[in-house]
């Protein structure tokens, strides 16, 4: 599976231009019947043109709550592609896509993912995971909550350890980083003990490939950045 990402034709970033390639993203929505949308850009870092088109898988979702694709145009939910493939020259992007989702009443997490291919070779794809979590679960206060920090990975690649610098706000009771395989495994958790600090992973028993880490506060997920070890 690692290779093929790095022999991918198409690298996904969020609007802030990080790179969410393989990643799980957390979208937070208000409680109580609404609509939840993430905008993404998809690009073609391949040298030809692709026609490219988009599969949703539901995973999970919420009782109540139905998810949709829209590229260019927005379908049904019972609609699980693109009927229609979007062309992407090389070096550029598409910025057209967003994943939705429509909830009621009941609060919990819908986990969708959506999968962009190469319609000439299914085989050439990447994909980005969202966790829509309905309502503030375990969020005391947001704000705050959002204030806190984790630096990109250092060395990255890593052949022995790597570092990850971290900043939580004031009166933080229960923070960690989690580690996860790209198939979701979680591998290691770190407590975080201090408002700031750097932890240091020790990655020598790991398997070469990729690796995602999230930065945890008071159980909400705050952002989710990825390693690589390569010997």
């Amino acid at each position: 599976m690692v290779s093929t990402v790095f022999s991918q034709s198409f690298v996904v970033k969020d609007k802030e231009g990080n790179e969410v390639t393989g990643q799980t993203i957390d979208h937070y929505c208000a409680p109580s019947y609404g609509f939840g949308s993430i905008g993404l850009d998809v690009f073609n870092v391949a040298s030809t043109a692709k026609n490219v088109k988009v599969r949703k898988y539901d995973n999970s979702l919420v009782e109540g709550s139905f998810s949709n694709i829209c590229w260019v145009a927005c379908y049904p939910d019972f609609v699980l592609e693109s009927p229609d493939p979007i062309l992407i020259e090389p070096g550029t992007f598409s910025p057209n896509f967003t994943g939705d989702i429509t909830y009621g009443a009941i609060q919990g997490t819908s986990t969708v993912k959506f999968v962009f291919f190469d319609m000439d070779n299914a085989q050439d794809s990447s994909f980005v995971v969202i966790n829509f979590i309905i309502g503030t679960l375990g969020v005391n206060n947001p704000a705050a909550i959002k204030s806190a920090t984790v630096s990109n990975a250092y060395p990255n690649p890593a052949v022995s350890a790597t570092n990850i610098d971290y900043r939580l706000p004031s009166g933080v009771s229960n923070a960690k980083i989690k580690i996860n395989t790209l198939l979701g495994t979680t591998i290691r958790e770190i407590s975080l003990s201090n408002s700031e600090g750097k932890a240091q992973v020790d990655v020598s028993n790991l398997s070469n490939g990729i690796y995602v880490y999230t930065l945890f506060v008071n159980n909400s997920a705050v952002a989710t950045r990825k390693f690589v070890v390569q010997r």
